[in-house]
């Protein structure tokens, strides 16, 4: 399974649609300094461990800071058949497009 790239407008768009979860890959203190609403947060490094409570029938749009992890999870979660995508610039895009 292919996972996609996606810019801030598309991400918008897909994560108000009910069979999306939106994951911030950061620390839980970036977290809570600041999210996009309605955020799960899973840190990169913790992923492997909370993979087995993923919904496969979820789409996934992830995001990290600037994107370089948010890609490297998408690309380890679409080979294990989870539809993915991931926000090209990170929360870094999505807190300039507010």
């Amino acid at each position: 399974m292919e996972f996609q790239t996606i810019g801030i407008r598309e991400f918008n768009k897909y994560r108000k649609e009910p069979d999306t979860w939106v994951i911030d890959l950061r620390s839980k203190e970036e977290f809570e300094e600041v999210h996009v609403e309605g955020a799960r947060n899973i840190p990169y490094e913790d992923l492997k461990m909370f993979r087995k409570y993923l919904p496969r029938d979820k789409r996934y749009l992830l995001y990290c800071d600037r994107g370089s992890s948010s890609l490297m999870a998408a690309k380890e979660l679409s080979r294990d058949g989870y539809r993915t995508m991931t926000l090209v610039g990170g929360i870094q895009a999505a807190m300039q497009s507010k």
